[in-house]
């Protein structure tokens, strides 16, 4: 388990809502309802629960982001594992001509269509990033896993903030412990907690300090979700600080010209307590790393 964080509520909620405020059409695509703005709702299950939510109530729901090509970029399980909490009163939905989510039960699933354009630069003020720019939709589903209070709400953030450091960090050492002790049973750690899974070593050239060196490399999540959708490489002046997260540079260090290496970074060498600054890696995260070394020079 990780510390669990809230995604961004003003994003969020505009992305999430902007499929609901708006006069459907007739026109539908693939069984999905088209709106006047261009956006696409569909139900794709039908829960077991009794009741619709109030617009003074909070829905907690999971959540899964992909491209058109079906690349998940954004989902509940690795950037907000407590759920993506939606706040009913704090949004459009109670002026909306179809009001979908005060519709759904615990339980329902529901898919949107957003025009990328839309859904990065108007809400995450930004431009579509290059795994979307041919993309013409990105799609989003939902699960409605439960609708609670706002004192709910209210009382379950105050204890994820209060959360103790020490109790976080014994969930993410059983975590990798349960990791290792499935995939790499003989794996053993360093001084430094860094797991060696996997080395393939040569007679190469020894990396040294202010050596130029080219590297390809590759991270995960334990769950195998990659960090980044392809394969990235860099070329550095070892040493030079900032151009890596401290793990890798250990490791990187004592490697040769050739030599590859699959590693478990801990939290505490990668992004720590606090996560990455983009919030594409939570607090408290080990991560998998495929390391070669390319070229030194």
């Amino acid at each position: 388990m990780k510390k669990n964080k809230l995604f961004n509520y003003s994003l969020c909620l505009a992305i999430l809502f902007i499929a609901v405020s708006c006069q459907q059409h007739t026109s539908s695509i693939d069984g999905y309802t088209r709106n006047n703005d261009g956006f696409y709702f569909k139900l794709l299950a039908l829960g077991d629960g009794n009741d619709h939510p109030f617009p003074d109530q909070v829905l907690v729901v999971d959540a899964v982001m992909r491209n058109q090509a079906d690349s998940v970029f954004w989902d509940t399980k690795h950037d907000a594992q407590n759920g993506l909490y939606i706040i009913l009163s704090k949004n459009e939905l109670a002026r909306s001509c179809n009001p979908y989510f005060l519709n759904m039960v615990e339980g329902d699933s529901a898919s949107f269509l957003i025009n990328p354009k839309v859904f990065f630069r108007n809400y995450f003020d930004t431009i579509v990033p290059t795994f979307c720019a041919n993309d013409s939709l990105i799609k989003m589903d939902i699960k409605l896993n439960q609708i609670i209070s706002k004192g709910e709400y209210n009382a379950l953030k105050k204890m994820m903030e209060y959360r103790d450091s020490e109790d976080l960090e014994l969930e993410e050492l059983k975590e990798i412990d349960a990791y290792v002790s499935k995939k790499y049973p003989s794996a053993d750690f360093d001084c430094d907690g860094i797991y060696m899974l996997q080395k393939e070593k040569t007679n190469g050239q020894l990396i040294a300090l202010g050596k130029r060196i080219k590297i390809e490399y590759e991270g995960f999540f334990l769950d195998g979700k990659p960090i980044d959708n392809i394969k990235q490489e860099l070329e550095f002046t070892y040493g030079t600080p900032d151009q890596l997260i401290k793990g890798l540079n250990i490791v990187i260090g004592t490697l040769k010209k050739g030599e590859f290496v699959k590693i478990i970074v801990p939290s505490r060498l990668a992004f720590g307590e606090k996560g990455s600054s983009n919030g594409s890696i939570q607090p408290y995260t080990p991560l998998v790393y495929n390391i070669k070394i390319i070229d030194i020079k």
